[in-house]
């Protein structure tokens, strides 16, 4: 089996296993970019608009509901994403690791989005409709509006109409971001993946 040349300090590894750490070491990195609630979603821009409006004139509480119903929502959502961009990991193909373990910070990131976005996109989406009917987010956008008086005409009944797709495409492009962020650092620091001695193994073959 080809084995792939390294430092000596570092032993080799052959492609199966450059794979698998890759792979591996990808699953980690989700659960560790995705974790303790670094996950965040602001409102649509036509909402966010509404909100700054109504805590001027007085109806703060009401969009403090909306804005505290849009956080629950996602934070509901942020185990479900990490574990489809886990399983979506897992379950890669990969021709080439040794191409992406050698490529740009975020190399295996991007190849994940450019793999799986799409499915990705289909599997979320009916489960942030659940999230939005268990916190009452649209009904709270609603409520909004109605107390908006000619705010309300700045886009929000389209932007509620919108909100399941909306939190969707937001929740997927930030997780990518942070799985993007937390790569470049375990490339950085390969020690952050003590709990994957392969996946350690093969980012430190090819530390940045």
């Amino acid at each position: 089996m080809p084995t792939v040349t390294v430092p000596a300090t570092v032993p080799a590894a052959s492609s199966a296993q450059l794979t698998e750490g890759l792979k591996s070491g990808l699953s980690s990195i989700i659960s560790q970019a995705l974790g303790g609630g670094k996950l965040t979603v602001a409102a649509p821009s036509a909402l966010a608009k509404v909100e700054t409006a109504l805590n001027k004139t007085g109806n703060a509480e009401t969009s403090k509901s909306f804005s505290d119903a849009l956080s629950a929502t996602v934070a509901s959502l942020a185990p479900q994403v990490s574990g489809l961009l886990g399983s979506a990991a897992s379950g890669l193909q990969i021709p080439d690791a040794t191409s992406l373990l050698s490529g740009s910070p975020d190399a295996a990131t991007q190849f994940l989005k450019k793999s799986a976005a799409p499915a990705l996109r289909e599997k979320l989406l009916p489960l942030v409709k659940q999230a939005t009917a268990s916190s009452g987010l649209a009904t709270k956008a609603k409520d909004m509006l109605a107390l908006a008086g000619p705010f309300a005409s700045l886009g929000g009944g389209k932007a509620v109409g919108d909100l399941d797709g909306y939190i969707c495409d937001q929740v997927l492009a930030q997780s990518f971001a942070l799985v993007a962020k937390q790569e470049a650092a375990v490339r950085a620091n390969p020690a952050l993946l003590t709990d994957n001695p392969l996946a350690q193994k093969v980012f430190t073959m090819f530390k940045k």
